[in-house]
């Protein structure tokens, strides 16, 4: 039987294996087994100048939710107790077969989402694909070598030296040079290529500002020093480049370079052609049904096992759950309530982890000023009732937050709890001279599509109502809440995902006052000069012990401001069927963008 704990938060974090390797567990027989849920990693600063994949800053993961679905009984997240031993090496394997997958949630992801420039919630699936220079490992707790191997960075904090491996060939049998990794760069900063998700984060290479303005043609923070080698130089000190280099895509030169610069982000490209340095290969795609990949015979870290990857479409994560109970994929997302019931799968490992993502409630000030305000949002948080939502709809899988980071690292002991108090939300608005009535009644709008993303939505809907604010739950498929939020400005309120990774640079793409829409995340255009300055401070030290301080300044500023209302951070799920071996999954934002070892996956006979 699957021990299932009371309380993910209550386990002692040592319980916590770091990976999550299946082949040991028995194939076989029996109920699904439970790994352990993924130790939150521990941030450090980028690596000093030294030869080498050393631990650097945490993950800057890209923007994904979470959430999973509500249920009856007090189901928490799933013990350690099946879990293998972290490093254990992989199962030798047998050659041969198809793994199909669904790839979907929780959130806006989908076959077509190909380009990885936007990966949206689709690393997983685009690592595949496409390598980077550097990747973290499985339990993102160290940066390693991708495309890379080692790396120094000299002693003024500005430069830093990328080797390149040797002999790494592109899909179509060309060698991989440091002119692609220029070209990829560049590509990522160009505003007419259509947007690339590290933009406001590479704009820190020296050049980069002025090349994204317009005002420059050329970026001299990049140097091919030599086929294998490139020079990165940022105008300052930057702890965080090499985890903003771990989720961005090298792309192919040759064959990308071809199209024409502001045709890139929308050409069939990314679904014809899109040739990587990653274990497998486009093969077919059908437009919204499927996307399959052969393996690539020359991958860089060895041929892999698996003759083809199929990812197929699905609408939301409970459809694609229904086709794993059946046998016809391998791979799904699960949501909380969902666990339980995956009890009677004696064919299923449920993979649990920590999500790395802040559940939020954003408000657009161009749609009203008192969106603005806030009052008006710490209102809003102290109405609603976070504890009972985590204990009877998440089955306490959750943990409040106070402020974007999850890492406790960067939170101040002394940060304001927001504990639920409905008359203190009262007596803010009060204060803040806004009556809720006149707001008349409030579209909040989501890109989640599970039950338990409803049931959430819900519950906070009965609690801002109990303080007269009034609220309409829209749940929209993930192209036209895209479209809605980012493209149109149209969303008054929006129930998201943000990642919060373990490094504080990750605000920065946020609400930095510079990273405005469409180059960073900043859409709602806040600008605080004090978090500006703590942000800029904190990119800018290179010694990881004193980043922490920085970041605790910089999450009290945001838990008084409260860009966006933080809600919980959760743990998530993902199902795969015993029959494939050696997989290495974490629940990380975006998919995450790490080393699974895919090469070595394979199906037991």
């Amino acid at each position: 039987m699957t021990h299932i704990r009371k309380s993910w938060r209550r386990t002692p974090s040592s319980l916590f294996l770091l990976m999550l390797l299946l082949p040991i567990i028995a194939a076989c027989g029996g109920t699904p087994e439970t790994q352990a849920p993924t130790a939150a990693p521990a941030a450090t600063a980028a690596p000093a100048a030294t030869t080498a994949p050393a631990a650097t800053a945490a993950p800057a993961a890209t923007a994904a939710p979470a959430a999973p679905t509500a249920a009856s009984a007090a189901t928490a997240a799933p013990a350690a107790t099946a879990a293998p031993a972290a490093g254990n090496a992989p199962e030798a394997g047998t050659p041969g077969g198809t793994m199909t997958g669904a790839w979907v949630g929780p959130c806006c992801v989908g076959v077509d989402n190909a380009n990885p420039m936007k990966a949206g919630g689709d690393h997983h699936w685009l690592d595949k694909i496409y390598s980077h220079l550097v990747t973290y490992d499985v339990g993102y707790t160290a940066l390693m070598g991708d495309l890379a191997d080692t790396w120094t960075v000299s002693d003024d904090n500005l430069t830093w030296t990328f080797n390149l491996r040797k002999g790494v060939k592109w899909h179509d049998g060309t060698d991989f040079t440091a002119d692609d990794v220029a070209f990829s760069l560049e590509v990522c900063l160009d505003p007419k290529a259509g947007g690339c998700t590290q933009a406001s984060q590479l704009a820190a290479l020296k050049g980069g500002k002025a090349f994204i303005d317009g005002k420059a043609t050329t970026i001299p923070g990049i140097e091919v020093a030599s086929p294998n080698t490139i020079k990165l130089t940022t105008e300052t000190p930057n702890a965080a480049l090499a985890d903003t280099l771990a989720e961005t895509y090298m792309l192919q030169k040759s064959s990308l370079g071809a199209v024409a610069r502001d045709q890139v982000g929308k050409s069939d490209y990314w679904t014809t052609k899109a040739i990587g340095t990653g274990p497998f290969k486009l093969a077919k795609y059908e437009a919204s049904q499927y996307m399959e990949l052969n393996r690539f015979d020359d991958y860089f870290r060895g041929k892999p096992l698996l003759d083809k990857l199929i990812r197929r479409e699905f609408k939301d994560p409970s459809t694609a759950l229904l086709a794993f109970d059946k046998g016809e994929i391998d791979f799904a997302y699960v949501t909380a309530d969902e666990v339980a019931r995956e009890e009677s799968n004696t064919s299923a490992i449920v993979l649990p982890g920590p999500s790395q993502v802040d559940n939020t409630i954003t408000m657009n000030p161009a749609k009203n000023p008192a969106f603005g305000n806030p009052k008006f949002k710490q209102a809003v948080l102290y109405a609603i009732n976070r504890a009972s939502i985590i204990e009877n709809l998440y089955k306490g899988a959750a943990k409040p937050v106070s402020c974007l980071y999850g890492n406790p690292k960067f939170t101040p002991a002394n940060i304001e709890p927001y504990a639920y108090n409905p008359e203190k939300a009262k007596a803010l608005l009060q204060e803040a001279g806004i009556d809720p009535a006149s707001l008349g009644e409030i579209v909040m709008d989501t890109y989640y599509n599970d039950q338990l993303s409803l049931d959430v939505m819900t519950a906070i809907q009965q609690d801002l109502s109990a303080v007269g604010i009034t609220i309409k739950i829209q749940q929209m498929d993930g192209p036209s809440w895209t479209k809605r939020y980012y493209e149109d400005g149209a969303s008054e309120m929006s129930f998201i995902g943000g990642a919060n990774g373990a490094d504080g640079h990750r605000a920065y793409q946020y609400y930095h006052s510079t990273a405005l829409w469409p180059k960073g995340g900043n859409n709602y255009k806040f600008n605080n000069p004090a978090l500006d300055k703590l942000l800029d401070e904190g990119v800018a030290e290179m010694d990881a012990a004193k980043r922490p301080a920085i970041y605790q300044q910089a999450c009290t500023i945001m838990s008084q401001e409260l860009p966006w209302v933080y809600m919980w951070e959760t743990v998530r799920y993902g199902i795969v069927n015993k029959r494939i071996g050696n997989f290495l999954y974490t629940p990380a934002p975006g998919g995450g963008s790490y080393y699974d070892q895919a090469e070595k996956w394979f199906i037991r006979q």
